[in-house]
């Protein structure tokens, strides 16, 4: 199989009495009919025999013959009996090195490619979100009558997605293959990992599906369905090291380093080989919470043996080592001694850790906390409650009393990190926030770097802030941010631990997930058995090899207050329109049997910039007037006449202003 993205193929051997690619393709220019798409096969390595268990097995990874479940709103662990994993025929587990796997080796052990046959005993991994931008990100995972799916997020829209809210993933083929969907697992509580939920559970005809999390998402996504109304949810409360059967999938939970407390990687034993989807993660040698990555369970995944590797692509770009977030701690300290007055601090509403040094710095320097903005208010009592943030009650102030208080023994938490229009510190900015301005002397700490797309909106946010008079501090020139995502040299180590057969880089843009391709090379993974795909795409895997299939629906499902979802491409295109060019509207009334229009023509025009707008509107009027009328006499049809009459207005104002509004004419027979 070619190791090119996903469009493209290579041949593979054919056997005897099949047609070659170009044969196909000339018989389908013969008949008028588009050539299928190869489907492509990537024989599985050939290594040498290990001491490790056959692929299949769960030896290691929980005690013989057992299983632990927990129960749904419950700590208590109880054991039972469960069903082995199906045991496979394959080679024993680890990657095979470049010697092994080169050119020649492979062609020598590649078997001719087989007519497709059932996919009942394949795995198909099917990546429906996160491998085009920052964010939605959706894996499933299907054998036969069986699918999980790993995360469900969401993304934010750009500047170009005018008046769209919030951007989901196209789960159109979760939807259709519900009858197979034994649960939905979520690595961590960011939106990107569990935003879509709420739409996702609505669309489903059953609520019974298990959300197998761990404590804190738990709680997190809890109070999110409570906004959406959504009760009777189930969930399957899971941590680090506990083994739970899904249907056919086995799930072994590791510990692993991110921006919130509780983020796990996925280890999922499938029959025909071990999967590992790191989520979103980091090596932090000196973490907040004391709990580092649980390296021995990756270890001995990798000894044990992995067919597939999903590894977080997010700073692959990166060079080193991401440092600790305890380097922000110190940062923030420092600024807070410093300061001579107040200090507010925007962050993202999930960042629990920085939420927790933020905490610990206000009051080190002798500051109480005042928390204002919806989600912020809502996660740090969830993280609070659950034991994930720790800070005296009587530090904690309500925004409205800071009145009550001199502003030098104030810290104020807020969202608006990414320069958000309603979020709370935007609302600062320019004076419309219930309870607080921002004053001359203050200090504004942006404890986050923006998101691809959100740096205008940022900027404009410190422009206005300067403007109030405060000190701004920001992302990692100050350093107070640091990144929550692995770097190219921990992204290499953990290649090296795991050993992986197959990789596909996930979570990232395009260029993210093919620098995350050359790291693998780098560390000898052979290209042939690398994945870098786009959302939809799909890859089988059977005993002999992967095999790349036609893709599935996919793309986005765009929400607009209300409104849920595939929005018409000229939608979006006429909300562009609008806000670039403005709009012209002309009303007339006509009786067509007398073949002129009624009384004055109305015209109205918005976002159109003119020396002298009463001009400019009898202008108009006349033109489109004289339009009318000529169609009327041309015994032409309504929409015809409308179409004339937008015509020439549009071309009387390109040559007024060298502008394009968009031309709205509404004609009315009387």
């Amino acid at each position: 199989m070619s190791s090119k993205p996903s469009k493209q193929t290579s041949q593979a051997p054919q056997s005897g009495g099949q047609d070659s690619p170009k044969d196909e393709q000339k018989k389908s220019s013969q008949t008028g009919e588009q050539p299928k798409r190869q489907n492509t096969r990537k024989p599985r390595p050939k290594t040498s025999p290990r001491s490790a268990p056959k692929r299949g097995q769960a030896k290691g990874l929980a005690k013989q013959g057992e299983k632990q479940i927990v129960k749904p709103g419950t700590k208590q662990m109880t054991k039972q009996k469960a069903k082995p994993l199906a045991k496979t025929a394959s080679k024993p587990a680890g990657r095979a090195t470049a010697k092994s796997a080169g050119r020649t080796n492979t062609q020598k052990n590649a078997q001719p490619a087989r007519k497709d046959t059932s996919t009942e005993k394949r795995l198909r991994v099917i990546p429906l979100g996160g491998l085009d931008a920052i964010g939605k990100n959706m894996t499933v995972f299907e054998y036969g009558d069986d699918m999980i799916v790993v995360d469900a997020g969401l993304m934010f829209p750009d500047e170009n997605q005018l008046g769209i809210d919030l951007i989901l993933p196209d789960y159109s083929y979760v939807i259709e293959n519900e009858h197979k969907l034994k649960g939905i697992v979520i690595t961590h509580g960011h939106e990107d990992h569990t935003g879509a939920l709420p739409w996702l559970l609505k669309d489903l005809s059953r609520r019974s599906v298990p959300i197998i999390t761990t404590k804190l998402t738990c709680g997190m996504i809890k109070g999110k369905f409570e906004e959406h109304g959504i009760k009777n949810a189930k969930f399957t409360e899971v941590s680090s090291k506990d083994h739970l059967k899904c249907g056919v999938f086995g799930l072994n939970f590791i510990d692993v380093n991110h921006s919130i407390p509780d983020a796990v990687a996925v280890l999922i034993q499938t029959p025909v080989g071990n999967v590992l989807h790191t989520g979103d993660f980091k090596f932090d040698q000196t973490p907040i919470n004391g709990r580092v990555v649980d390296y021995s369970a990756l270890v001995k995944a990798g000894d044990e043996g992995v067919m597939l590797l999903l590894s977080d692509s997010t700073c692959a770009e990166r060079p080193g080592i991401t440092p600790s977030e305890a380097e922000v701690g110190r940062s923030l300290r420092s600024i807070m001694a410093q300061a001579k007055q107040r200090i507010i601090i925007a962050s993202f509403s999930s960042h629990i850790h920085r939420l927790q040094q933020i905490c610990d710095a206000a009051i080190a320097s002798g500051r109480k906390v005042a928390v204002t903005g919806r989600s912020m208010l809502r996660n740090t009592e969830i993280a609070r409650k659950l034991g994930y943030l720790a800070i005296p009650d009587d530090m904690i102030i309500d925004a409205f009393n800071l009145r009550d208080y001199e502003p030098e023994d104030i810290v104020v938490l807020c969202t608006g990190s990414q320069g958000e229009p309603l979020s709370a510190l935007s609302r600062m900015a320019i004076g419309e926030h219930r309870s607080i301005r921002v004053a001359a002397g203050d200090t504004v700490i942006f404890s986050a770097t923006p998101v691809p797309g959100n740096e205008q909106a940022v900027n404009t946010v410190i422009n206005q802030l300067v403007k109030c008079g405060a000190e701004v501090h920001e992302g990692r020139d100050a350093k107070v941010h640091v990144s929550g995502h692995a770097a190219s040299e921990e992204l290499k180590m953990l290649l090296n631990i795991i050993k992986p057969e197959y990789f596909l880089p996930v979570h990232g843009e395009t260029r993210h997930l093919h620098a995350h391709k050359e790291l693998a090379l780098q560390v000898g993974i052979p290209e042939e058995y690398i994945f870098v795909l786009e959302n939809g795409d799909v890859i089988e895997f059977d005993e002999d090899g992967a095999y790349q299939k036609e893709p599935v629906q996919n793309g986005v499902i765009y929400v607009d207050g209300l409104n849920v979802g595939d929005f018409d491409s000229v939608i979006l295109r006429d909300r562009q329109h609008l806000s670039q060019d403005g709009i012209v509207t002309i009303v007339a009334n006509v009786n067509r049997s007398r073949k002129q229009a009624m009384g004055d023509m109305e015209v109205i025009f918005r976002g159109v910039s003119v020396s002298d707008p009463e001009f400019f509107q009898s202008e108009i009027a006349e033109r489109a007037t004289k339009t009318l009328e000529r169609n009327l006499r041309e015994k032409a049809t309504l929409n015809n006449a409308r179409r004339s009459v937008k015509d020439a207005v549009s071309q009387l104002v390109w040559e007024r202003t060298k502008t394009r509004p968009m031309v709205i004419p509404v004609i009315m027979e009387i």
